[in-house]
């Protein structure tokens, strides 16, 4: 095992209120919160959106075994934070394990996203660089979500 810190900033043309209100929105989140292209898709399975509450999805390329993230919300400051802790599996097998911060910073015409994701990588075919690319696709999709123009 080994560890390491995936880090990625997406600029948002939204107000922190409404960035936060996609992590918050079951419905939005399954639209957005997924790494991949357009052969990857994501379902929400449970999202109790509150400090001790659980959020569980799958998601992954179509026709291929899924990905499973188990996570616990730890810290959720409106607006501005959201901590929680995160479990990566797939057919069974732990991947990874991490505590996920995303930090909402106002800005001039918008919202900086920031994601720290500090892993303990059980597998090691994963890699620190993988997951901030994926945290990149993630955020860049969350940047388009129909959500944040309501």
């Amino acid at each position: 095992m080994r560890h390491a810190t995936a880090r990625a900033e997406q600029k948002v043309a939204a107000q922190a209120k409404q960035v936060f209100r996609a992590w918050r929105d079951t419905n939005s989140l399954e639209r957005w919160y997924l790494p991949g292209d357009v052969s990857w898709s994501s379902k929400v399975i449970e999202h109790d959106f509150r400090v001790d509450g659980v959020k569980a999805l799958e998601f992954g390329p179509r026709g291929e075994p899924p990905f499973r993230e188990d996570c616990r919300y730890e810290v959720i400051a409106p607006n501005e934070q959201i901590v929680f802790s995160m479990r990566i599996s797939r057919a069974g097998v732990v991947l990874t394990v991490s505590l996920v911060t995303v930090a909402l910073c106002a800005e001039a015409g918008g919202t900086r996203v920031e994601v720290a994701d500090q892993m303990a990588i059980v597998d090691p075919a994963h890699t620190a660089d993988e997951r901030a690319q994926g945290w990149r696709e993630v955020l860049g999709k969350l940047a388009r979500d129909p959500i944040l123009s309501e």
